[in-house]
């Protein structure tokens, strides 16, 4: 007996066997003998303290991050409740996004209803995009405190009574950017909170779907809406007219965030490890209501000091100045380009009305949506298990849509300036001066045009996906990244829509500062970008641990199940991307 007791307290002294990794097996993460489901069950026979057991989706896909026990938690709730936040997040953001683009078609008629230059009118787009992403920091720093709903409901409004002061402007120039402003602090807060809610309600591997749905709706109601705007701007009322169609969707949109759009910030960190006592006394519309508030028990955090500097100190990371670099000088020569439409045909010799200048963006419309859904289903097909999402990969479609990009603003610039610049014709010694713009053909200027738009919207979105792909799944460090470029990039394309203009109108006149600038722009976006793509394929993995020492995650925030760090997996064994 005592010989047994000897051989058992010596098996229970034993070390226990090294833990085996996860891997997939035909497309299924299947867990190794060391994994956080394992530990947790050894813990429980152990006695020592329990661990949450991993929870996994139908066919074996882990979930990332993993859910709370609390059926308050978003990502506990039901699919349609999920699908109808989700809708109404999009729909505010398709109202949004045309402020944007909404004068690109008028900013001749504003300037001289103002009474202002070409630029200054220009200007009226461009400093509510730099506002906006100053919003966007504001909002990120707010957000995590603080909660999304207020944030959404008081950007939204902002947007509606700025727009409806914009509608009765009639010339003053300081009265109608004070409420360009007001509009670009209210779309910068409302953009920077969509892909948060998005991370809030869905799983890692459901989030590239709604991402591309979120990209897709962007694309068209920026660059779509001038098609409309342009139409509507013919009668009497010129520019107001679409200024109240948005203002009358608009105000649909702010009921909906209202009464449909609950509060998805949750903190985890204080939902209990156990399941709450249920409670069949209240009503599911009580129950609907609580969730309605401006703030719920789990959707606020105590101050703290490192994480409300986290954004700021995001802005000086190497990734998300690079990332910058990449993607805004072509974003901005775009967004340029459209705000000097209304300058170069609105004059002689082409005389073009709103409308017709409308017609400009179909192209560009539908360019940009076949090119991004194209190198997207790509993307997708090549990332599928046992594939990744690869850092050169991404890489190589910033490239490519780079080249598309340059591509289109040479042949832009050069093939509008060859048809509208008065040339002079020597026949029999008696010269006399054509101008050739009544044969400048609008559609090939359109298909111009609309690969420069194309190309920069490639260029961005995998700019974007290129920061995914070097971080862990579910990772806060791609997050703060993400964000930090894209208010660089607001910054950036502010500066390129008031700048374009100015440089186009220099001192040689307007058709030869559009082939000065179309070069110089080309030139910039090439050399930068492709300078910043090597440096970002040839030194990526130093880059990402200066931006790890620049933002000072903690470890138990880059991942894992019930306070266990997520170690990082080996490319090739990845089976999700963000």
């Amino acid at each position: 007996m005592d010989r047994v007791e000897r051989e058992l307290s010596k098996m229970e002294s034993m070390s226990p066997t090294s833990p085996q990794r996860s891997h997939i097996k035909n497309g299924t993460v299947v867990p190794g003998a060391g994994s956080t489901a394992n530990l947790g069950a050894r813990s429980e026979r152990s006695g020592s303290a329990k661990r949450t057991p991993t929870k996994f989706a139908p066919g074996g896909i882990e979930l990332i991050p993993q859910p709370s026990s609390m059926p308050v938690d978003p990502l506990n709730w039901s699919r349609a409740k999920k699908e109808w936040t989700f809708t109404s997040v999009i729909f505010g953001l398709a109202l949004i996004c045309p402020s944007k683009t909404m004068f690109v078609t008028v900013n001749a008629v504003i300037a001289v209803e103002l009474n202002v230059t070409y630029p200054a009118a220009a200007a009226l787009t461009g400093v509510p995009y730099i506002f906006g992403g100053v919003a966007a920091l504001k909002c990120h720093v707010l957000s995590r405190f603080f909660g999304k709903r207020g944030l959404y409901l008081v950007s939204a409004t902002t947007v509606l009574l700025a727009m409806v002061w914009n509608m009765h402007i009639i010339a003053s120039y300081p009265a109608f950017m004070i409420s360009r402003i007001l509009q670009g602090l209210g779309w910068g807060t409302f953009e920077a909170l969509v892909a948060g809610s998005i991370s809030d309600m869905y799983f890692v591997h459901q989030r590239r779907t709604r991402m591309n749905i979120v990209n897709a709706v962007t694309i068209l109601s920026t660059w779509g809406f001038p098609i409309l705007g342009g139409y509507m701007s013919q009668n009497t009322q010129g520019f107001r007219n679409q200024v109240m169609v948005i203002n009358i969707m608009q105000a649909f949109s702010i009921v909906f965030l209202i009464f449909i759009t609950p509060e998805t910030t949750f903190d985890r960190s204080s939902a209990p490890h156990t399941p709450p006592v249920s409670s069949h006394n209240v009503s599911s519309f009580r129950s609907y209501l609580s969730t309605l508030r401006i703030t719920t028990p789990h959707s606020t955090k105590p101050f703290t000091l490192n994480a409300a500097v986290r954004p700021v100190r995001a802005l000086v990371a190497p990734s998300a100045i690079l990332t910058a670099l990449l993607t805004a000088p072509m974003l901005g020569t775009a967004f340029g380009i459209a705000n000097t439409v209304s300058l170069l045909f609105s004059a002689m010799p082409t005389f073009l009305f709103p409308s017709h200048m409308g017609f400009l963006f179909i192209l560009p419309l539908l360019f940009s949506l076949i090119i991004y859904s194209i190198t997207t289903y790509i993307s997708y097909l090549r990332s599928k298990p046992p594939n990744h999402l690869s850092e050169s990969r991404e890489l190589s479609t910033s490239l490519f849509g780079m080249l598309l990009g340059v591509t289109g603003l040479l042949s832009f610039g050069l093939y509008t300036v060859g048809n509208l610049l008065p040339r002079t014709v020597n026949a029999n010694q008696t010269f006399t001066l054509v101008v050739s713009g009544a044969d400048l053909n609008l559609n090939a200027t359109s298909a111009l045009f609309g690969l420069l738009v194309a190309g920069a919207l490639v260029l961005y979105y995998s700019g974007l996906s290129h920061l995914s792909s070097t971080s862990a799944p579910a990772s806060p460090l791609a997050t703060e990244l993400e964000n930090a470029s894209k208010i660089w990039v607001e910054f950036l394309v502010g500066i390129w829509i008031i700048g374009v203009p100015m440089w186009v109108t220099g001192s040689d006149g307007m058709l030869v500062g559009l082939k000065a600038t179309s070069i110089a722009l080309a030139v910039v976006s090439l050399v930068v970008g492709s300078t910043v793509a090597a440096a970002m394929w040839a030194k990526g993995r130093e880059i990402n641990r200066v931006d790890e020492r620049v933002l000072k995650i903690p470890v138990e925030e880059m991942g894992g199940n019930a306070g266990v760090p997520m170690q990082k997996r080996k490319m090739n064994q990845s089976f999700s991307e963000a």
